[in-house]
């Protein structure tokens, strides 16, 4: 903090020439002296809220970069469990189709011996006993 300027020897002279007793004069100047040297001058108020700007302006910063590095590893790790969720759900459909087309060539075979059997046994009658 930057020294603010009083003249105690001008203080006490005056003092003394207002009436007020040398040793009297001298207590005065002196706490007169000490509450100056307390206050605090534009200047230094002035730097001290620069500084202040500046620490809130880093920490406010930091902050940011803080706060968007997390968001950048939630999206990541979103990202990351929606690509595997696709990956498990399109391995379930091509599981789901797999057997759905094995069920439907089950079936087709099932459907051709049907048939084959059908018509074996109406071969059949149709050689033994000459009509249906």
């Amino acid at each position: 903090m930057a020294a603010t300027a009083f003249d105690t020897l001008d203080a006490a002279r005056r003092l003394k020439a207002a009436g007020i007793e040398a040793e009297h004069a001298e207590a005065i100047v002196e706490v007169m002296g000490q509450s100056v040297n307390q206050l605090v001058t534009r200047e230094y108020f002035s730097t001290e809220l620069r500084l202040t700007r500046e620490h809130f302006d880093a920490e406010l910063r930091l902050s940011g970069e803080h706060f968007d590095a997390e968001l950048r590893l939630s999206r990541e790790h979103v990202d990351s469990e929606l690509r595997l969720s696709r990956e498990h759900v399109d391995a379930a459909i091509a599981r789901l189709r797999t057997e759905n087309m094995r069920t439907h060539l089950i079936s087709v075979g099932v459907l051709i011996a049907a048939i084959a059997l059908a018509t074996t046994i109406l071969g059949m009658m149709l050689t033994r006993g000459g009509g249906i």
